[in-house]
């Protein structure tokens, strides 16, 4: 069992040589390294495993293809069910969800129930529309900046603006900004940030 559970967000386990190599055991989630290695953190692993070529990790058509097909994924029952199982495994008091991982968790909660020992959910720029609902009486905590870059092109792609980008509209969720500091992949810069664990730890 685990304190915390860990939904990553999209595309890692897309990985190519020399410029983007697999991610550790954290799934890119690194401020939970530490955790991960513990045990009191886990990952559930979700993403479609891909490897391509240098020149085709730059090619954005190969990106969106994968988006659409992750998100395809987030959808099956059977990926649901997966997680469904794993909660119950773990009884984790804290799940923290990233991007796609935000969306995958939403969709779960419209379908089963998290155990009883979730006391709270941290949403990390989510990849989600503003006005979403959530099926759920679990306080949701969610971390959002609007200088994301990805979540500026999924705005643009899903014709509708995240609330990753501009915070939530659901009265029940609590927004919090996270400014993104670490300018090497703005969007993953919160996961990578210490203070990230600071929060978490004071939710315990």
């Amino acid at each position: 069992m685990s304190r915390i559970v860990l939904l990553h967000g999209f595309a890692v386990h897309l990985t190519a040589p020399v410029l983007r190599p697999p991610f550790g055991p954290s799934a890119s989630m690194t401020a939970f390294d530490k955790l991960v290695s513990t045990g009191e953190a886990k990952v559930f692993p979700w993403g479609i495993e891909r490897n391509v070529s240098p020149i085709e990790l730059l090619n954005p058509s190969v990106i969106q293809k994968l988006y659409k097909e992750e998100l395809d994924l987030i959808h099956s029952n059977e990926l649901q069910t997966n997680l469904k199982l794993f909660l119950e495994q773990e009884q984790p008091k804290i799940v923290v969800c990233h991007s796609m991982g935000c969306t995958f968790l939403q969709l779960y909660l419209a379908h089963f129930s998290l155990p009883s020992s979730v006391k709270s959910i941290v949403m990390i720029q989510s990849d989600l529309p503003i006005n979403t609902s959530f099926h759920t009486s679990v306080p949701i905590h969610h971390l959002y900046c609007p200088w994301d870059p990805t979540l500026i092109l999924s705005s643009v792609t899903n014709k509708s603006l995240r609330a990753g980008l501009l915070a939530s509209k659901n009265s029940n969720v609590q927004n919090i900004l996270f400014p993104l500091v670490r300018i090497s992949n703005l969007h993953t810069s919160s996961i990578r940030d210490k203070k990230l664990i600071a929060f978490i730890n004071s939710l315990s």
